[in-house]
């Protein structure tokens, strides 16, 4: 089995090394070209589960701004900030809790992102077609927090 999973991490690492390479220098991400800032988490356990994250935000946005795009055991993307001031500011609504993420705020208008944030409940199964569905997720959640804050 933990042959298994070291195959399941190289594989997501990779996957995950291949949206981090479409963020910087893909085509779908050109109008932002030079203006991310990516931070990766990696938590890998021996013959364990691994959790990825890429934190993304544009430098112009607020501080705490971020669309994750993560594999922990499921595969998913969603807006957030940790400041509900932040929320109330931009959003013009009560903070809504990110569910799972303690002390996170959605930071979107769309309604359904307890669930609609999800690509695959069960993460080890990404494919490379999964991380094309984070890529296109993520494009849309950087078009709408930049549409949120022009207001």
């Amino acid at each position: 089995m933990s042959n298994d999973i070291n195959q399941i991490t190289q594989e997501i690492e990779r996957k995950f090394d291949g949206i981090e390479q479409q963020i910087f220098a893909g085509e779908m991400f050109d109008q932002w070209r030079g203006s991310f800032e990516v931070k990766k988490i990696y938590v890998k356990k021996e013959n364990a589960d691994i959790k990825l994250d890429l934190d993304v935000r544009l430098m112009h946005w607020p501080e705490g701004v971020v669309v994750k795009v993560y594999k922990h055991k499921a595969l998913a993307a969603l807006p957030y900030v940790k400041d509900e001031a932040v929320v109330r500011e931009h959003l013009k609504s009560e903070p809504q809790p990110a569910k799972f993420w303690k002390d996170a705020f959605y930071f979107s208008r769309r309604t359904d992102l307890d669930n609609g944030r999800y690509v695959l409940r069960d993460g080890n199964a990404m494919t490379d077609a999964d991380a094309d569905i984070c890529l296109q997720m993520l494009k849309t959640f950087i078009e709408e927090v930049e549409s949120i804050l022009k207001g």
